[in-house]
């Protein structure tokens, strides 16, 4: 009887094209990962999916279509129950994009260990994007009550008295995932993209818009004035300062808004959101262009602060400054000043200024090196 295996996740993907831009590159970001997982001898491998039939898996795959609205934590414990295994590798279908051979002999270890208790091997203890862990049945429950992965790892600590090894967090191998098409646009440009999603992402025209390009021309530039803006993660923010001779202007809130149920609660307050409502966006964006040169934004936060957060389509459709398809007049009208502004800028969610620039600076790096 197989006692440990890997399950991958892929959730339901909506209707419009950024979010089926999505959907395409975590399918392809899903088989990246089983063939690394295989060149490492780790499996068997599952894959969880609620669309089974759009795309074709490789052989020896099982595929779990999703029949019932989808529950994080539901479809893991019953898939989990069902197979019986005693140790599991979980993976969102995009958790894990740049992982290296290090991390994956970790993995492959710890699913062979059958007298590890309790142990847990993660890329984040606050917001893990996946897992490796021991004793499956003693996590049932707490797996089952889980509503999203991100807070897996902590409440197996917390509740389950498992002990969490966290990997490096200073690699965006462990610490960068694809949650937006800003992360597609910056991952297209690191060496380390994989084969099916560097292909699945060169041939997509959505991401063209994305002003990548002009922004890592800049930062390469000694002495251009960078903003990051929202939930900063602070070694993401030294990872850029040590990859570039730029000046950075770091706008850090709200770190911790769905952590702390803030943001469910509509508690998450920005002071550059005031800024924004006292100046509305063209103006913001003219102030900003005084003071730098580039802006990277997590505008989850200032869309919390406005109130009615936007959905996925929404969200997505931001990010590509496809302002025609923003149905939300605050989001489009934010959307249209940041496309029209005089600087470039970056708009995503928490990625772009945490795990993604650990991306950022690599790439910087790597062409460093080259050069």
């Amino acid at each position: 009887m197989t006692e440990a295996g890997v399950i991958i996740m892929l959730g339901p993907a909506g209707s419009t094209s950024p979010e089926q831009l999505m959907a395409a590159a975590r399918q392809a970001a899903t088989l990246d990962l089983i063939t690394l997982l295989r060149d490492h001898g780790i499996g068997p491998i599952v894959v969880y999916s609620s669309t089974p039939d759009d795309w074709p898996p490789p052989a020896n795959v099982i595929l779990s279509p999703s029949k019932t609205a989808f529950h994080f934590g539901t479809q893991l414990a019953d898939l989990l129950t069902d197979l019986g295994w005693k140790r599991v590798a979980y993976f969102g279908g995009a958790s894990a994009p740049l992982i290296d051979s290090a991390t994956l002999t970790q993995i492959g270890r710890l699913l062979q260990t059958s007298h590890a208790h309790r142990r847990v091997l993660t890329n984040n203890l606050h917001s893990s994007d996946w897992l490796a862990m021991t004793d499956v049945d003693a996590s049932l429950s707490i797996i089952r009550g889980s509503q999203r992965d991100n807070s897996l790892a902590w409440r197996l600590r917390e509740e389950g008295s498992y002990s969490v090894q966290v990997t490096s967090p200073d690699r965006p191998a462990t610490a960068f995932d694809l949650d937006t098409p800003s992360d597609l646009a910056t991952i297209r440009h690191h060496p380390g993209c994989r084969p099916r999603l560097r292909q699945e992402l060169e041939e997509s025209r959505l991401l063209d818009p994305v002003p990548l390009p002009p922004i890592l021309a800049r930062l390469r530039e000694p002495g251009t004035r960078v903003a990051l803006i929202g939930r900063v993660a602070p070694r993401a923010w030294e990872a850029l300062s040590r990859a570039t001779q730029c000046w950075i202007r770091v706008f850090s809130e709200e770190r911790g808004m769905v952590a702390s149920e803030r943001h469910q609660r509509g508690q998450v307050r920005s002071l550059l959101g005031k800024l924004l409502e006292l100046q509305g966006p063209a103006a913001f964006f003219e102030t900003m262009s005084q003071i730098v040169d580039i802006a990277l934004i997590d505008s989850r936060v200032l869309m919390a602060h406005f109130g009615a957060y936007p959905d996925d389509a929404d969200r997505f459709a931001s990010d590509l400054l496809m302002t025609s398809a923003i149905k939300n007049p605050w989001l489009h009208d934010f959307t249209t000043a940041a496309a029209n502004a005089p600087l470039p800028v970056l708009l995503g969610g928490h990625s772009i200024v945490a795990g993604g620039l650990h991306v950022i600076s690599e790439i910087l790096l790597e062409a460093d090196g080259a050069n």
